[in-house]
């Protein structure tokens, strides 16, 4: 990928998205692949906020059946499917159980009756060619196998457990990034640290957008016959700035955070039960507690997003307090205490804004919203969406490049993205894959660092390993660490990274889980001191950067999905 935000500038494009998070590449890759000449700008990074701090959950819906919301519950398992599909190396099956107790609401009896209907309504799961990409079959667990799962599993009453699989995504920034890939082999023009600061308006229109280089503080301007505002967090500033009035939409925000922590799950994931910190209003069963979700991911355990109301609706003024990361603890304790969390044992906080169903309500928003403002304001040329699951992306770029098809001055093919590889997945047998992938790299890497780049990059892998085979000491692991110096630099020279926590952050497994040690932090920044001539004084300030980037967490922003 290439970034040169004053060429991008001097060409009309068909579409200009505007922010560079999981929806905004998703609906790049949907309008590419359909033949519309697209670019796309992004204020910071790419996922810098929305799409680096999800549950990394691939949603199959089975929560949906509380609702009776059948929709949304086979749009979920329709997209988890066609991301296994589409990056086998991203995203695949994680069991996940729902201890069950007596025979009432909560009972074996009418979860299994849910689990049932939820097979039969999602046959598609058994239906792909490759062994390795099918999903098995719901069903029942007897308590003795429920207890060994959970050690701490509350015993009163339990008859067993319904047990699902889910999707589990190894690295959303990498699939961001996959996505991001695919569209720019077919023509994207894209750059990061680039701010739309307004829409351009003719005749009451919009026709393109104004942007500022902010690596150069140049000022631009782009045409464009239609513009999707996907800025997540910030869409109502996107349209406020240019004089618009956002105030009847119904978007607001809520906050969201996931804890990461030692490690107290095996390889199964499990529901408890905490508090509920708002009332759901649309489901079809009071349970009276709401249910969470530990998650085995890497060598932790991942607890599923708590959501709480904001107090203000100003992106830069949310914050996640300590407070409430404390009272978190207590309600995870309290609803698993064999979990004996303590604030030493987080690893990691995943955080930020979501939608709200209501102003100043920490329910967040169930559907996703697609509001074209030819209908709304009689404003030809413009689309704000709002998402809200990162796995249906796919889904809402397709409906949003369907709704703004007659705004087009040029025809609009027909949607292909369900069924298109993104980067790096253009993988037949994932097991083959792996396997292969293994013997033909084991006189250059590691085993297990191998596998571990198969999964993050995919067939992309072969790129990155060239890199190795032009200069040997690229294989060298970054200090502390199992990253190769090979994968630093192929983050700056082909993926767009400017910047120290470009990445460690999100090109890179560096800082997935803790804070990499200060060795680690210089010795890769002087891999892309070398590449972009850094001096010392720009190598530290990137260190200071990560190191602030951590240390002032959970005071930072990002958006747990």
């Amino acid at each position: 990928m290439e970034r040169n935000p004053k060429e991008i500038a001097c060409n009309d494009y068909d579409l200009i998205v505007v922010g560079g998070g999981i929806n905004g590449a998703a609906i790049a890759w949907e309008a590419v692949l359909r033949g519309l000449r697209v670019a796309l700008f992004e204020r910071s990074d790419f996922g810098w906020a929305t799409s680096s701090n999800s549950a990394k959950i691939g949603h199959c819906g089975m929560r949906y059946l509380q609702h009776g919301d059948i929709k949304r519950l086979r749009e979920s398992m329709r997209e988890r499917n066609t991301l296994v599909q589409n990056a086998p190396h991203l995203v695949d099956s994680q069991p996940f159980i729902m201890p069950v107790h007596g025979h009432g609401v909560k009972g074996r009896e009418t979860v299994g009756f849910y689990l049932r209907v939820y097979d039969w309504l999602s046959t598609a799961k058994k239906s792909f060619p490759d062994p390795g990409r099918r999903i098995a079959d719901s069903g029942m667990l007897a308590s003795p196998e429920v207890e060994r799962i959970m050690p701490g599993v509350a015993r009163n009453k339990l008859t067993g457990a319904g047990i699902w699989q889910e999707g589990q995504m190894h690295n959303t920034e990498r699939l961001l990034m996959a996505y991001l890939r695919a569209a720019e082999a077919q023509g994207l023009k894209l750059a990061n640290y680039a701010s739309v600061d307004r829409l351009l308006q003719k005749d009451g229109n919009i026709v393109g957008v104004s942007v500022t280089d902010l690596t150069t503080g140049d000022c631009f301007e782009v045409s464009s016959s239609v513009v999707v505002n996907a800025a997540g967090p910030w869409v109502l500033k996107t349209l406020t700035s240019s004089e618009l009035d956002a105030s009847d939409y119904g978007i607001y925000a809520s906050k969201a955070f996931s804890l990461l922590t030692r490690s107290f799950t095996d390889d199964t994931a499990f529901t408890f039960p905490i508090k509920p910190m708002y009332s759901d209003k649309k489901a079809l069963i009071d349970k009276g507690s709401s249910m969470q979700f530990a998650i085995p991911w890497r060598d932790s355990t991942m607890v599923a997003s708590l959501h709480l109301a904001c107090t203000t609706e100003e992106p830069e003024s949310i914050i996640v307090t300590e407070d409430e990361i404390d009272i978190y603890l207590e309600m995870i304790n309290d609803g698993y205490p064999a979990a004996a969390l303590t604030r030493n044992d987080i690893r990691n906080v995943l955080w930020g804004i979501i939608p709200a169903e209501e102003k100043g309500s920490a329910a967040p928003l169930k559907h996703y919203k697609i509001i074209d403002h030819s209908v709304e304001d009689s404003i030809r040329g413009l689309l704000t969406v709002v998402g809200v699951k990162y796995t249906t992306s796919r889904d809402i770029a397709e409906k949003t490049l369907d709704l703004a098809a007659g705004q087009f001055n040029s025809p609009v093919g027909k949607s292909r993205s369900s069924s298109t590889p993104l980067w790096g997945g253009d993988i037949d047998r994932i097991d083959t894959f792996m396997v292969d992938t293994v013997s033909k790299y084991k006189d250059r890497l590691p085993e297990p660092v191998t596998r571990r780049m198969a999964r993050a990059y995919g067939t992309g892998i072969s790129e990155v390993v060239a890199l190795i085979e032009d200069a040997p000491e690229l294989a060298e692991f970054v200090v502390d660490t199992d990253i190769t110096r090979a994968e630093v630099l192929y983050a700056v020279r082909v993926e767009m990274a400017k910047s120290l926590a470009d990445v460690v952050l999100r090109r890179t497994e560096m800082g997935s889980l803790d804070r990499p040690s200060d060795a680690a932090l210089y010795d890769t920044a002087n891999v892309i001191a070398q590449e972009l001539g850094w001096d010392q004084s720009a190598i530290d300030a990137g260190v200071e950067e990560v190191k602030r980037f951590f240390n002032e967490r959970p005071a930072r922003l990002g958006v747990a999905a």
